[in-house]
């Protein structure tokens, strides 16, 4: 992989690399929370009864649309997150896989989902990507472990000390806003960046790379808001990495890859998804025609306070 760095910053334990690659804005499309927003696609429950990890998607518009592994949908019978990123085709119908991050709610409020100000924090995507790879080689689809799924929330909450009586994540997230939103101030947006790695210490903790660059500024509070889930309230530790050591190490995670056996799957819309695992990272690759959608890897290993 070919990157050049385009800014460097930390604040106390976590670190952002945001860099940009060679090969960008090769495809048009919008993301799914902007499409939510203008009406061009709905998101529903896939009967009245409904289903707690499949939902009903409906593109409206002659537009391709992309969700990114871990965005959260607010409302209907329960909130609900995405167990995959998704390219979805123009005027097109799809079952969504999902999991439940909303244990104690099955009522609906609504009758389409929006879209949240939050995407799943790290921990999260990475066991979900790791359980949906799983049951992906063993033939049972797009579907993450949903009672791991739950007692991560609830860790989430345990660990922010923020009650939610629905054990709903996003309400947990968004008690603790104003202190999330000081800690990723400390991180201005690049933009002539399409990709970043996420530190903590010294470890990486996630690399999201994007085909536009429109798409990543739109993701990229989001995806700080995550990993800021993970940090922020961690105690003080002195952070002494380098610029120069988080570029070494974010080349070397995408060369370990070379070296891993892969697996491919068809995507949940249209296109194709390669997928890594092992007992340390887990990595997706999502790509239309010759075109790479979202690349994300995730770090398995336990964060040290």
């Amino acid at each position: 992989m070919n990157i050049q760095v385009q800014s460097f910053n930390k604040h106390r334990r976590l670190s952002v690399l945001q860099f940009s690659t060679p090969a960008v804005n090769t495809f048009d499309y919008i993301s799914g929370p902007s499409a939510i927003e203008k009406n061009l696609i709905e998101v529903r429950e896939v009967s009245i009864t409904g289903s707690v990890n499949n939902l009903q998607l409906v593109n409206l518009s002659d537009k391709y649309v992309f969700f990114l592994d871990g965005d959260i949908l607010v409302g209907a019978k329960q909130n609900r997150v995405l167990n995959t990123s998704v390219f979805i085709a123009p005027n097109s119908k799809i079952n969504l896989p999902v999991s439940c991050v909303e244990q104690g709610r099955w009522r609906a409020i609504s009758e389409k989902f929006s879209s949240s100000d939050y995407i799943s924090p790290d921990t999260l995507r990475a066991k979900k990507l790791k359980s949906v790879t799983k049951n992906l080689k063993q033939g049972r689809g797009h579907f993450a472990d949903q009672g791991e799924v739950w007692d991560t929330v609830l860790n989430y909450s345990m660990s922010l000390d923020a009650f939610s009586e629905s054990s709903d994540l996003t309400e947990v997230m968004n008690k603790k806003r104003g202190s999330l939103d000081s800690f990723i101030g400390k991180f201005p947006l690049n933009k002539s960046a399409n990709g970043l790695a996420i530190f903590t210490d010294n470890s990486p903790l996630s690399i999201d790379l994007f085909n536009r660059i429109d798409i990543y500024q739109e993701y990229f509070p989001k995806r700080l808001r995550s990993a800021a889930t993970e940090v922020f309230n961690l105690k003080e530790k002195e952070n002494n990495i380098t610029e120069a050591e988080a570029k070494f190490k974010t080349l070397n995670l995408f060369d370990q890859l070379d070296t891993m056996e892969s697996t491919q799957h068809n995507g949940v819309g249209t296109g194709t998804e390669k997928r890594w695992d092992s007992d340390k990272i887990v990595a997706m690759e999502l790509k239309y025609l010759d075109h790479l959608i979202h690349f994300t890897l995730l770090n398995l290993e336990p964060i040290k306070n």
